[in-house]
């Protein structure tokens, strides 16, 4: 049975969309701890649940396609464990931390905005591309409310 390029890009983008919500689930996870501010903490606490939301829903979506979702490699989580402890071994103050979170979720968007586009001129399912956009606005906003804290 041939796939055709919908289902593949689709699969693709499902793909993009749940690493993407891994890594800002793991990230927010990492600095949580080091955050002295209870406003900051409100906020990158909100921001999990949303992450939680968007990975059972991009999860549920993969398993709609029976894929079966690709957690992130270890390599990538040391990585991004290891710049988050490098970022704050010197300067760990709350605003240098908004400042990390904001370029993290900055440099996320742009990825998974660029695969969505990039997906989507072959084609893709309009249900998964409408739910990437939801994380695409949800991350963008998130990003600008950030800077209220540097």
């Amino acid at each position: 049975m041939k796939v055709s390029h919908t289902t593949e890009n689709t699969g693709e983008l499902l793909g993009h969309m749940y690493r993407n919500v891994q890594m800002g689930t793991e990230s927010l996870c990492d600095v949580l701890p080091k955050i002295t501010d209870k406003f900051l903490v409100s906020n990158v606490t909100s921001q999990l649940e949303r992450y939680s939301d968007y990975t059972a829903r991009t999860a549920a979506e993969l398993r709609k396609r029976s894929i079966r979702p690709q957690e992130l490699s270890a390599m990538k989580k040391t990585m991004a464990k290891a710049g988050i402890a490098m970022n704050t071994l010197f300067n760990s103050s709350d605003r240098h931390i908004a400042q990390m979170i904001e370029k993290g979720t900055r440099m996320g968007v742009d990825d998974l905005e660029g695969q969505m586009i990039r997906l989507n001129r072959e084609g893709c399912d309009m249900e998964v591309t409408a739910l990437c956009r939801e994380i695409v606005a949800f991350e963008r906003e998130e990003a600008d409310k950030i800077k209220d804290f540097e």
